[in-house]
């Protein structure tokens, strides 16, 4: 097998194999992504992020293909609080 037929084998595979991944995986991200927007007042639409990795043998004449694919969606939470105990207690007169 020439070095072109194995680079063509492998863009294939790992073609066939991420779009097999994202049908299945497309009802998930859609609903990561819809459930963040619910609680993030900052955003206009729902926003679905995928990344992609792709890992071959590079100098195998039959190269393993691995296709991973990640998706998240952004939550945030937020507190936020002052402490300062060097600060003394102040005392109100009475009958403020």
């Amino acid at each position: 097998m020439s070095k072109n037929e194995i680079r063509e084998a492998i863009i294939a595979s790992a073609t066939e194999q991420f779009r097999g991944l994202f049908e299945t995986h497309f009802p998930s991200i859609c609903k990561a992504a819809t459930e963040s927007f619910i609680d993030d007042e900052d955003k206009t639409e729902p926003r679905a992020k995928v990344t992609v990795a792709v890992e071959f043998d590079a100098l195998a004449e039959a190269p393993t293909v691995i296709v991973k694919l990640g998706w998240s969606a952004r939550f945030k939470d937020e507190s936020e609080a002052v402490v300062d105990p060097l600060q003394t207690k102040l005392s109100l007169p009475e009958g403020s």
